[in-house]
């Protein structure tokens, strides 16, 4: 919770807004996590709890918190979809902003690597790379790295975005989430499905993949 908050001041400012300036609003938090390792170091001694334990672990309160210190009144969701967390905070914090629920979004994706039982259970699972690096589609691909990382970002509507004159850095066309539906084990991806949601996202924006000009230039 600290490191977020901490993150979340950097990205407004970075926005160039104050926090007087965005007391009260409608702005909402959606965050991306997907390990708990403090909470892990925290219940190994029953006997040693501080008194705040109970909202310091929780996961909803990671994103309440962050909406309870700058005072914003948007949706303040906590997400866990695993390692695509942060990217469908990202795709609710879309929707919330077209929907009219909130006029601004700081969307954020967290993650401390604090205690070896995620590496323990994942590891017995062999889903670990032996070597500890990620291969995204490369032949020579056995598991996957855990990695620390923390980041926020401030998005809006282009309209308002324009209206306000903020400093545009990019434009997102469209989101879009679905499942793997029964592939041949529960952790296992569906190529079939996670091609479906690709095709189906292009085609929200106009686009089509088999176009080499559609296609995605950078990765």
């Amino acid at each position: 919770q600290r490191i977020t908050l901490e993150i979340v001041y950097e990205a407004i400012e970075c926005a160039g807004y104050s926090l007087s300036q965005l007391k009260g609003s409608s702005t909402g938090v959606f965050v991306g996590q997907m390990s708990d390792d403090y909470r892990d170091i925290i219940l190994r001694d029953l006997d040693c709890h501080p008194q705040y334990t109970g909202t310091g672990i929780a996961r909803s309160i990671l994103a309440n918190r962050v909406s309870y210190v700058f005072d914003w009144k948007g949706p303040s969701i906590s997400i866990d979809t695993a390692c695509s967390s942060s990217l469908v905070a990202l795709h609710l914090a879309v929707q919330s902003l077209r929907s009219g629920e909130c006029n601004m979004a700081v969307v954020i994706g967290v993650n401390s690597i604090l205690s070896p039982e995620v590496f323990s259970f994942l590891s017995s699972l062999r889903m670990i790379s032996p070597n500890g690096r990620s291969r995204m589609w490369d032949i020579h691909a056995d598991g996957y790295a855990r990695g620390e990382g923390y980041a926020a970002v401030v998005i809006k509507t282009l309209e308002r975005a324009i209206d306000d004159y903020d400093d545009v850095e990019s434009i997102i066309r469209n989101t879009g989430v679905n499942q793997d539906g029964r592939s041949t084990g529960l952790t296992v991806p569906n190529a079939a499905s996670q091609a479906e949601l690709i095709k189906s996202t292009y085609e929200k924006c106009g686009l089509n993949c088999k176009i080499e000009e559609d296609r995605c230039q950078y990765f």
